[in-house]
């Protein structure tokens, strides 16, 4: 790969062996500081020597990223490194302070002490990751209450304890990646301080410590959910909020329940490997969506019967999923207005197919509506290797969509085996072109991408 190297003087800049007039120290400060913002504070720093107008422009950058494992020195430790150059900024607002730090190698007090003063240079965005072999890091109360702060990430162990309600009041971005919490209590606590949260991110991993997940919420918009716990049928997620937009949920593999008692205004969703035990009350959940995204397998969830999508526009549906085409119809016959349909196939040869069970999927007797009045975009996206039955999916949705206006079909192309694909991909072509389609006007799109196998 090529690298471009760019060194200042007062004079001159030299870009890959070439000598040019310095045209970078003339760059308004404003964007010489948004420049700066971009690089870890060791990076920063440096650039004081490269002249005089520079030596104390790092001072003044208004986001600070501390690496722990880019700052350390032999005269100072990292707690010692990062009091000084915290200290050391005059920005006029912190607008963004990332610390990473192991645990053992720092006092609780020295946290304590940064986050105490980026909270008086009224900081916006708090990110603190802690690096730990053993225990978590319980951070000071004193985190849990600031004005200013708008975006606040936890992640990796740090044991959240707030035993009262908080006071967060600024904040409209959570995200909690794979914490502990020291109660269920807490994390109840940690929302109610939260009146303006408006994106929460959280994502579980082997964690015990909270049995049921209660996310009540009037302002938030955007929830995330990542859950990857082994524990077996072992609590769940309550979901109240009436403002929400979006919800993506991956995981909830072992757990008894997740229940949308109140979205309301829940415009897209995105559904990911969720086990059987909680997924229809899940889909009964989402009769009013727009938008919604399912990677689920008939085989292992339950669908709602008589369930109707009645807002339903647009559909992604991956198909990795055994017995993915059995889900699909019932989709569509549950979904009278949707206009746009996406299939996401495996862009990777080693992934598994399941082309041998696809005799199972029944032609529908009749056409569902959305095919006769509305869909008007279909898309398959790594479709790699279909085999025989999967065309027919296609073929049905060729010759039964009366308003299509366009069907694309895209695919990677290895170059260790480029021959192969290719002949894949003529052949595919000419096989779904021979269709008779029910719109006069649809085109047929194939596109290619080239990839390589490593």
């Amino acid at each position: 790969m090529k690298r471009w190297y760019i060194f200042t003087t007062r004079s001159s800049v030299r870009i890959g062996g070439a000598e040019n007039e310095d045209r970078i120290s003339d760059l308004p400060e404003a964007l010489l500081l948004q420049i700066l913002s971009l690089l870890p504070v060791k990076d920063v720093v440096a650039t004081s020597v490269l002249s005089k107008p520079w030596r104390s422009l790092w001072k003044l950058v208004p986001k600070l990223k501390f690496d722990y494992e880019n700052n350390q020195s032999e005269h100072e430790t990292y707690s010692e490194i990062v009091s000084r150059l915290l200290l050391s900024n005059k920005a006029p607002v912190l607008e963004s302070l990332h610390l990473d730090f192991e645990n053992g190698k720092c006092r609780s007090v020295d946290v304590g002490m940064w986050i105490g003063i980026a909270y008086a240079r009224r900081v916006r965005e708090l990110v603190l990751h802690v690096i730990s072999k053993k225990r978590s890091f319980k951070f000071p109360t004193s985190l849990y209450n600031c004005d200013t702060l708008e975006s606040l990430t936890l992640r990796s162990w740090v044991l959240v304890d707030v035993p009262s309600p908080v006071c967060l009041k600024s904040l409209r971005t959570l995200r909690l990646e794979c914490v502990e919490y020291q109660d269920e209590e807490t994390f109840v606590n940690l929302l109610s301080g939260c009146p303006k949260l408006e994106n929460l991110d959280v994502n579980r991993g082997d964690q015990l410590d909270v049995a049921t997940f209660t996310i009540a919420m009037p302002s938030l918009q955007r929830l995330t959910i990542r859950d990857y716990s082994d524990a077996q049928e072992c609590g769940g997620y309550v979901i109240n909020a009436p403002s929400l937009k979006y919800l993506l949920i991956y995981g909830l593999k072992s757990l008894e329940f997740c229940l949308i008692e109140n979205a309301p205004e829940l415009v897209e969703a995105t559904i990911m490997d969720v086990s059987e035990i909680i997924t229809e009350r899940l889909l009964e959940s989402f009769t009013s969506v727009k938008r919604l995204s399912l990677a689920l397998s008939p085989l292992e969830i339950k669908f709602p019967t008589g369930s109707i999508f009645y807002q339903l526009v647009s559909l992604e549906l991956y198909t990795h999923k055994p017995e993915w085409w059995n889900l699909l119809v019932l989709m569509l016959d549950s979904s009278p207005k949707l206009q746009i349909l996406k299939l996401i196939g495996s862009q990777r040869r080693s992934c598994k197919n399941y082309h041998s069970a696809f005799r199972n999927w029944n032609q529908p007797k009749n056409v569902p509506g959305c095919l006769l009045f509305h869909l008007g975009s279909f898309m398959w996206k790594g479709c790699n290797r279909l085999g025989e039955d999967e065309r027919e999916v296609a073929k049905y949705i060729l010759r039964n969509t009366n308003r299509l206006k366009r069907a694309t079909f895209s695919r990677i192309i290895y170059e260790e085996n480029s021959s192969l694909d290719m002949a894949e991909m003529v052949e595919m072509r000419k096989d779904l072109e021979s269709v008779v389609r029910a719109s006069n006007s649809c085109q047929l799109v194939f596109e290619c991408k080239k990839d390589s196998l490593m």
